[in-house]
């Protein structure tokens, strides 16, 4: 009778098999990757040597950009108020980036009566509005129409102006 070999002498050719395989298919992977970001490879390691990889990314978003001119822009000691839903989460990034200047949120269809005791009450000198291509609210209509807000040149996806609340005379009644 003849004897069959045992079983780790057969399985051991498949399992070698497999480890080639799955090593061939990362090798396929890392070469398709490289490939997809074939035009990066110069910018990545000048990014690395220089420290900025998070500022990389930052700097592709426009919102980042916009809020990094409206610092410039306003002084640290004014209060500023962000016109926006709260539920789009812009508002918290404007907040950490334009600190440590007072914050006030309201939203974009606030009343005039309002806006208009929120901006004397707080003494807000500046007013933000995220998203520009909304139909402006009937408190920032009557705010320009009363001359109190003055839109400021910046280029971005928002809208800044600089507001004088002594502009805003008698009662706020809607």
């Amino acid at each position: 009778m003849g004897k069959n070999p045992p079983a780790t002498q057969q399985t051991a050719p498949t399992l070698n098999w497999l480890l080639r395989l799955c090593l061939l298919l990362w090798v396929l992977q890392l070469v398709w990757l490289g490939w997809l970001l074939r035009e990066e490879w110069v910018e990545v390691p000048r990014r690395l040597w220089s420290h900025s990889t998070g500022e990389a990314v930052r700097q592709e978003d426009p919102f980042y950009r916009w809020l990094v001119q409206v610092d410039q822009v306003i002084p640290l000691h004014a209060a500023y108020l962000f016109l926006d839903r709260y539920e789009a989460g812009k508002e918290i990034e404007a907040r950490y980036h334009l600190f440590p200047r007072p914050h006030y949120l309201l939203r974009p269809q606030a009343p005039p009566s309002r806006l208009f005791h929120t901006l004397r009450q707080e003494h807000i000198s500046y007013l933000l509005v995220r998203d520009p291509k909304q139909a402006m609210g009937p408190g920032l209509r009557a705010a320009i129409a009363v001359n109190a807000a003055e839109p400021l040149p910046l280029a971005g996806p928002g809208l800044v102006f600089r507001v004088n609340p002594d502009r805003i005379t008698g009662g706020f009644y809607d």
